[in-house]
């Protein structure tokens, strides 16, 4: 699991920790030295950052026949699994213990789906408004569909076309769908896409099997996309026409989501591997016969401790509201640093509940550490 930002290789000399530079590694070869007289410690170590590097599970539920499969092959993450369906007759609802939660919907949440959801944590549970292209006439109303479903159920709910992702992820437009399209957009009624019944009808002319063949390939809302996108620009590549479509699909938006809640959870693992380590110094047997504390209080007080402190602090529900104007954790120069720990010291001194305020803490004291690191102060 990666702590590099996407700085610069300066910025990565001045205290901001990469893969390469990992000390993970390291402390588990020292303990392994370190720990004669108790050697459970190097063991709990092992377990500890293996925890922290194992990708975060993500699971897709919600009632049957909503499309989770059809979402989980649009969003293709590796990390990425499907459930069984939510409130089956005579069935148990499958356990939704993984770290991201994609919840399914098709319209309307039910008073099923309102019972899982409510038990489900907000930050770590997405909806997706699936078949979106059957919500109203527009892609407004599918948007106005997911803010209301948002404000409802207390959990972030985007629309998408997860039919219409999965095939612009799998396929690309041949030549014969080109030729229709372009040959339909210049000629064919817009009313023609109102339904799959009128866009086969013989009625339309005598290309029924080529209309037949590129609904089977690309469906109503890909169809009219694209018919839409070559009457404003009868010139469009096949590549180009294929973009708009996944643009269309509403996927983008999930996925940018998906891997802003995949970051927060990595960090606040880093949170728990220091808290991890932390408790084992303080029961590692002191002495000659082995000094496996000093070992893990020196990584603890290291850039790279330090580090993965401030992005768990930054990750913390209780106070990430109050990075929300950070284009990136690591700041810009040693003045940016400076001004982020005072703003944090500030934060920490405030009024505010024992867990926010350890988060804040571990941020200011990051910022306090690359500060030292970009201005030398710490030299």
């Amino acid at each position: 699991m990666p702590t590099a930002t996407e700085n610069t290789g300066r910025m990565r000399e001045r205290g901001v920790p990469t893969r390469e530079q990992d000390q993970l590694d390291r402390l588990l070869a020292d303990l392994r030295g370190a720990a004669a007289a108790d050697t459970q410690i190097g063991y709990h170590a092992s377990v500890a950052v293996n925890a922290w590097r194992r990708p975060p599970r993500i699971l897709v539920t919600g009632r049957a026949h909503v499309g989770r499969t059809t979402v989980l092959h649009a969003l293709a993450l590796m990390s990425a699994a499907e459930t069984g369906p939510v409130d089956e007759p005579d069935a148990l609802d499958p356990e939704l213990d993984a770290d991201i939660v994609v919840y399914v919907l098709s319209g309307a949440p039910l008073p099923a789906d309102r019972r899982v959801l409510a038990n489900l944590p907000p930050e770590r549970t997405v909806v997706v408004l699936n078949k979106a292209d059957a919500i109203g006439s527009r892609w407004a109303d599918a948007v106005a569909a997911a803010d209301q479903y948002t404000r409802e159920l207390g959990v972030l709910t985007l629309p998408v076309v997860a039919s219409l992702a999965q095939r612009t992820r799998a396929g690309a437009l041949t030549d014969d769908d080109m030729g229709t399209l372009r040959r339909l957009a210049a000629t064919a009624d817009p009313a023609l896409t109102l339904s799959p019944d009128l866009f086969v009808s013989p009625a339309a002319g005598p290309d029924v099997a080529e209309r037949e063949a590129v609904l089977h390939r690309w469906d109503l809302y890909g169809v009219s996309c694209a018919l839409s996108a070559l009457r404003a620009d009868p010139e469009l590549a096949p590549h180009a026409v294929l973009q708009l479509l996944h643009a269309a699909s509403g996927i983008d938006p999930l996925h940018g989501l998906l891997h802003r809640r995949y970051e927060q959870v990595s960090a606040l693992r880093g949170g728990t591997l220091l808290d991890d380590l932390a408790r084992l110094a303080a029961r590692s047997l002191p002495g000659v016969a082995g000094h496996a504390r000093d070992v893990i209080e020196d990584y603890l007080y290291g850039d790279d401790a330090m580090w993965l402190g401030l992005c768990a602090g930054l990750a913390d529900p209780s106070v990430a509201h109050l990075a929300a104007g950070y284009r990136s954790p690591a700041p810009a120069d040693a003045d940016d640093a400076l001004q982020r720990a005072a703003r944090w010291r500030a934060v920490v001194s405030g009024d505010m509940p024992p867990t926010a305020r350890r988060a804040a803490l571990r941020v200011h004291n990051g910022y306090i550490r690359l500060w030292e690191r970009m201005s030398s102060a710490g030299l």
